[in-house]
Order: structure tokens, then C-alpha cells, then sequence
């Protein structure tokens, strides 16, 4: 008689669990299989009201048969409910601080809040696979995953259409959906994995700027960065980056163009601390003599109003399903303004890095090195899934490793890398972690706070354990971005070893965020 190693865990209360070893009847009933479950978790749990399981993506578990199928493998947890509801679900209806759907931590901002149209979405009314579809990786090994971040990618991955999921070693949860993850579908595209920040990225600059500058001199050059830019004239701006076609495209929120937002959204300067690579640093003209920026930012509201507008248009089939069929009118009319949500965000960094290079006088000779989006989706060709129909690569928080050098920051404070992508990338699909991925909820690094007093913590974290600076005046902001906050960016670059190749390790001098300054238009 086969037999099969399980967790049974309370589903109420997940500290409390226990292994055991279920010996089943392949031609037993549902009812067999299930009650003796159930048995062991009365016995073993002491649930006297045990009734339900649940896998561990949510799904509840009737079919005996999932035992012989590897739809419950060996050391399975199988979630034991007395009537509740799974705790996944119960986890979302919760939480008191959630992070929102457009954010993309580390590499996520904050620049608003979605929550009416996510709570429409919830996961617990989705139209599911009733088979378990898609393969599910998670590349950490020595960087910490929250069990939520876990659950999220594992119910993430019934969606229709799903064929391959897998969670960076950034990963952690989201409000609905996971960040720091790559999803990759067939037929559908689900625009509320990417969230509202769409085409959200990270640019790098060389510049003119002497590595041996002095902090301070950025710090006080790095005023009047908030709010519109008036001088010069944004929509012109705008159409000469991406053309007259462009003449309408987000012109509703050209206030904002050229603005970092909230968030983790970030303009730092580096320097090179290392160079690991000589060669390929020799070939790509990379020299421990300048100064880099790095400019974060995405679409602003503009990437708000696009979600908010394909909502609207989905018909109640495509609100349940959440995805969006990629050939019919709704799904062509959604990546239209997707893409255009992307090369606008692109140029709102090229904005950004305009304005804080003029403040020093460094816009002469800067050279982009690289612009990379981390919250969009694109059309690609995989051979291992499909040699013929191509796939949706759904990015969320993840950087792109098929178009070539990848900028991976830490947290304020901690070392930045550049990388070459290398290896198989089919493994890790196409994408690298985008940064370190937050630790603790925002509520939580809140009142955290490294010394007693509240204006010795600012001034604490105003100052890294690098020498760096960082110009953030809303102190509230400051704390839910300090560097504790965050996983340690050595152990990501670790976790990515087999996918990448490290260029260069990158030292912050200064990293701005915001001043009271102006109006402000991160909200």
C-alpha cells in the first residue's frame, strides 16, 4: 500500500503543526482518503472539529487521486480548517499595513494605492485551473521568502494560462500578488500582476562628476526637485524623446513628468568600489575615476490611470478571470497604453537624471549605461514551453537578464551591483531580482526605530553605515525605507550566482528621495 510523508498544519494557527505518515488505497473514495486526513489531524492536531484541507496554495483538497498524480508530493503541508476559511485568504482581508499592488519593493514605489480596484481581485474569487499547470521556482536559497510571499506565487500560478512561475530571491508579498517575481502565461495576460506603477525601472549614468567629489557639495546642489518641472516645458520634453506621435500619451499627468514619487523611488550616486570584471569594465568604459547616478522611477499616475481604464473596459467574465484574453479588443487596447505607459516612464527618468545632473552641472557627457524596466510584460519565444506560440513574460519587481548589463541596488546604505546576465536564463525566466526586496512590512520598519529618541533616528538614518547620505525629509518615509528594512543584498547576489556574472560593486555617496520643497506631487 503506497504511502506519502505529510505536514498537517493548523490552518488557524500555523505554529502548530506535525509530520505524519499516511498510508492510502489508490481505488480508496474521496471520503477514505480525506477522513483519514482528517483522523490524523484530530488525533495529532487535537482539532476536534477538523472538517477541511486545504494545499498549500488554496485550493481545498477532495481528490485522493492528487496523492498518485505529484499534485501532493512527498512532504507536502496540508492546511487542517474546523470551518475557517484558508488563511491565505483570511491573511488578505487582514492585514493592517498591506503593500500595495502597484508597489514593486526595492524596486517597487508607492505612488498610489490601487485597493479599489484590487479589491475586486481578490484571489479568493479567481476562476482557477482545476489542474495545477504551471512549474513554480523560487531561486532563494540564502535569502529569506515570508511564507505569504510563498502562498501568493503558489495561488498565483493556477491562474488560466499560467505555465511558469518563479520568485527571485527578492520575493516577498504584495497586497494580492507577490513581488519580486516573474509569471509567464499563454493566451492571457493579467494586467494586475504588474500592478499600477507600469513600465517602473532603473537607469545608470556615467558622468563627468570626479569619484573624489564631496558629498555635501551634491547635497546642497540637490534642491527644488520636487514637483513640476518649470524649466523647461515637459509635454515638449516628452515628444522629443518618443516622438509627435506621443503628443497625447499621458498628457493628463505631465505634472509629474520628471518626478520620483514615493516609495522606494530613489536618485543615487555611486561609485565604483570594485571593479570585478576588468575586461568587460575596460570594454564598457567603466572607470573608478567618475561618478554614476542611478535614477528609479516609473509612470507616476499616469500607469494608475491605464490600470483603472482597462478595468472599466473588462467585460464581468474578464473581471472574474482577472486576465485579459492578449488578441481580443480589451487585451490590444490594455498593451497599447501599456507600452506607452512604458515609454513614458522611461522618459520621466530621463527627465529625473536631466534635472539632477543640471543641479551639478554634470548633464555634459553623461552616458546612459543602461534603462531597464521591472514592472511590464512583453511578448517572448520559449522553446522549453511552447517552440511555436509565444509566451507573456510578466515582470513584477524583476529585472529583465535577455538585454544584457542589469543594475541590482541594495537597500540605503549597502553596495549596489552591476551584473551581466549569464548562464541558462530559460531556468530563472528571463529575469533577475531588482533589488533587495523588503524585510519588513512598511507598517513594521515604521516604529522600528535604531536609537531612542525619534530625531536621533532621523539623523541616525541620515547618515548610512557607508558614509553615504541620504536626503529624505518626511520622516515617516525615511523609516519605512531604512536599510534594515530591507534583505541582505549579499545574500541576493549569492542566490543569483548560476544566472549572473558581477561587473562592478557600487558604493552610494548620496541618495535623494525628497525635500519639502515645491509642491509635491508624489501622492
Amino acid at each position: 500500500m503506497p504511502s506519502i510523508r505529510l505536514t498537517l498544519v493548523n490552518n488557524a494557527k500555523q505554529t502548530q503543526r506535525s509530520a505524519v505518515i499516511l498510508k492510502f488505497d489508490p481505488e480508496a473514495t474521496s471520503a477514505d482518503a480525506i477522513g483519514d486526513i482528517i483522523t490524523l489531524a484530530k488525533n495529532k492536531l487535537r482539532l476536534k472539529k477538523a472538517k477541511t484541507l486545504y494545499l498549500n496554495h488554496g485550493v481545498e483538497f477532495t481528490d485522493p487521486a492528487w496523492l498518485l498524480s505529484g499534485k501532493v508530493a512527498q512532504d507536502s503541508q496540508i492546511f487542517v480548517s474546523c470551518g475557517e476559511g484558508y488563511v491565505g485568504q483570511i491573511k488578505d482581508d487582514t492585514t493592517s499595513s498591506p503593500t500595495p499592488t502597484g508597489s514593486n519593493e526595492a524596486g517597487e514605489g508607492t505612488d498610489t494605492k490601487d485597493s479599489d480596484i484590487t479589491d475586486k481581485l481578490r484571489l479568493d474569487s479567481l476562476s482557477l485551473e482545476p489542474e495545477f499547470s504551471a512549474s513554480i521556482a523560487i531561486l532563494a536559497k540564502r535569502s529569506y521568502v515570508d511564507p505569504d510571499a510563498n502562498s501568493q506565487l503558489n495561488r498565483t500560478a493556477m491562474l488560466p494560462g499560467m505555465r511558469r512561475v518563479v520568485g527571485q530571491p527578492d520575493l516577498h508579498p504584495g497586497n494580492q500578488y507577490p513581488i519580486g517575481a516573474t509569471f509567464i502565461t499563454q493566451k492571457y495576460i493579467y494586467p494586475p500582476l504588474i500592478g499600477n506603477d507600469i513600465g517602473c525601472g532603473m537607469a545608470v549614468y556615467k558622468t563627468r562628476l570626479s569619484s573624489e567629489i564631496k558629498p555635501q557639495k551634491i547635497v546642497d546642489k540637490l534642491h527644488q526637485l520636487e514637483g513640476k518641472w518649470t524649466e523647461g516645458d515637459p509635454h515638449a520634453f516628452l515628444i522629443s524623446k518618443l516622438g509627435p506621435e506621443h503628443s497625447e500619451t499621458g498628457k493628463a499627468h505631465l505634472d509629474q513628468l520628471g518626478t520620483l514619487g514615493g516609495g522606494n523611488h530613489f536618485a543615487e550616486f555611486v561609485i565604483i568600489e570594485q571593479l570585478v570584471d576588468t575586461a568587460l569594465c575596460t570594454e564598457m568604459n567603466l572607470t573608478m575615476e567618475k561618478t554614476y547616478l542611478i535614477v528609479h522611477s516609473g509612470s507616476r499616475k499616469f500607469g494608475q490611470t491605464v490600470l483603472e481604464t482597462s478595468n472599466k473596459m473588462q467585460t464581468k467574465a474578464e473581471k472574474k478571470l482577472v486576465g485579459l484574453d492578449a488578441s481580443s479588443d480589451t487585451g490590444k487596447a490594455y498593451l497599447q497604453q501599456h507600452d506607452a505607459a512604458c515609454a513614458w516612464a522611461r522618459t520621466n527618468r530621463e527627465l529625473i537624471a536631466h534635472r539632477v545632473l543640471g543641479r551639478l552641472n554634470a548633464e555634459q557627457d553623461a552616458v546612459k549605461l543602461l534603462d531597464i524596466w521591472h514592472n511590464n510584460v512583453e511578448q517572448k519565444l520559449i522553446p522549453s514551453i511552447d517552440p511555436e506560440q509565444p509566451c507573456w513574460i510578466h515582470r513584477k519587481g524583476a529585472a529583465p537578464s535577455d538585454r544584457g548589463l542589469v543594475v541590482i541596488p541594495g537597500s540605503r546604505g549597502h553596495f549596489s551591483y552591476l551584473v551581466m546576465p549569464e548562464g541558462d536564463q530559460d531556468k530563472n525566466g528571463f529575469s533577475l531580482a531588482h533589488g533587495a526586496g523588503r524585510l519588513l512590512p512598511r507598517a513594521k520598519a515604521l516604529v522600528k526605530r535604531p536609537v531612542a529618541s525619534k530625531q536621533g533616528s532621523i539623523a541616525a538614518l541620515q547618515t548610512t553605515d557607508l558614509g553615504s547620505t541620504v536626503i529624505c525629509e518626511d520622516s515617516d518615509l525615511l523609516f519605512e525605507e531604512q536599510p534594515g528594512a530591507y534583505k541582505e543584498i549579499t545574500d541576493i547576489i549569492s542566490d543569483l550566482g548560476p544566472f549572473i556574472k558581477v561587473i562592478a560593486i557600487l558604493r552610494p555617496i548620496c541618495t535623494y528621495k525628497m525635500r519639502n520643497e515645491q509642491n509635491d506631487h508624489r501622492k
